[in-house]
């Protein structure tokens, strides 16, 4: 818990270098062989410094998947019609991944940040609300 705190306190208030998480991981891993964190634990301590060193922001709390053209529109909140509608017009800023031959994917990161990303106001395209 006490390393959860300090890894916020980080992302809130200074940049992480890479030395740093190397560091930070070597002494969690003497609490991790000591039995004072979980393998879980380590692994999530391990991967959310390394995500904040290269990204500089926490990783997101949304598991990476990807998703059916319909479950993105529903995540829209609009109609798959206008979704298909909206997409041949360019308006979205992310990118359908293809899934073998013909099937259609969204990575759900990409719905979730283009929902919360602030309107742009140079766009020519009205963002979907």
């Amino acid at each position: 818990m006490v390393m959860i705190a300090l890894i916020n306190n980080l992302a809130t208030t200074h940049l992480l270098r890479p030395q740093a998480v190397r560091l930070i991981c070597r002494l969690a891993a003497v609490l991790l062989d000591s039995g004072g964190v979980t393998t879980g634990e380590y692994d999530l301590i391990s991967k959310t410094l390394q995500h904040l060193a290269v990204k500089g922001e926490l990783p997101p709390a949304i598991k990476p998947k990807l998703i059916t053209p319909q479950e993105a529109a529903t995540m829209l909140g609009i109609s798959y019609s206008q979704f298909r509608a909206l997409e041949k017009e360019g308006a979205f800023p992310f990118k359908r991944k293809l899934v073998g031959n013909k099937t259609v994917r969204y990575r759900i990161t990409d719905i979730v940040d283009y929902i919360n990303a602030p309107p742009e106001e140079s766009s020519n395209v009205s963002r979907i609300s």
